[in-house]
């Protein structure tokens, strides 16, 4: 039991040393300035920006959420990838993460993969995941329509 905490351990620190050098917040504007909804956030903002360099090169992307996403295309996403899964021989995050590259919710940077929640999702980015089991369904000969 120990060498598996062992592992996620290591496999944890490896996470947090590629992403050190990024920064993933979530905000609003409002009366065209960042609103942080928890001070810490805003304090890790500023902190990240004062660490750095004079002459850093940044890669900066911007997105602006839509309409959030409903608890029933959730729903109906994760009871597709359950039978995804289980149709296939795949494990739910096996067949969750194919449901997500499938639907653009994942990009690569620096060879690492970085895929969006679905709890983050709006919901035109939900149909996208539900068109996306639609299709992985068919081409494995399912009805999930």
């Amino acid at each position: 039991m120990h060498m598996v905490y062992n592992n996620w351990y290591n496999y944890y620190n490896n996470i947090i040393s590629i992403l050190k050098d990024n920064l993933y917040i979530k905000a609003t504007v409002q009366n065209g300035k960042l609103h942080f909804p928890i001070k810490a956030v805003g304090t890790r903002y500023k902190k990240f920006f004062e660490q750095l360099p004079d002459d850093s090169k940044l890669e900066i992307f911007i997105g602006v959420s839509g309409d959030k996403g409903s608890n029933p295309q959730l729903a109906r996403i994760h009871a597709m990838i359950r039978e995804i899964a289980q149709e296939i021989g795949y494990t739910f995050a096996e067949a969750k993460i194919q449901v997500k590259r499938a639907s653009g919710l994942c990009f690569v940077k620096n060879k690492q993969e970085y895929c969006k929640s679905f709890g983050d999702c709006d919901k035109d980015e939900l149909n996208l995941a539900i068109q996306a089991c639609i299709e992985i369904g068919d081409f494995n000969g399912m009805q999930l329509r």
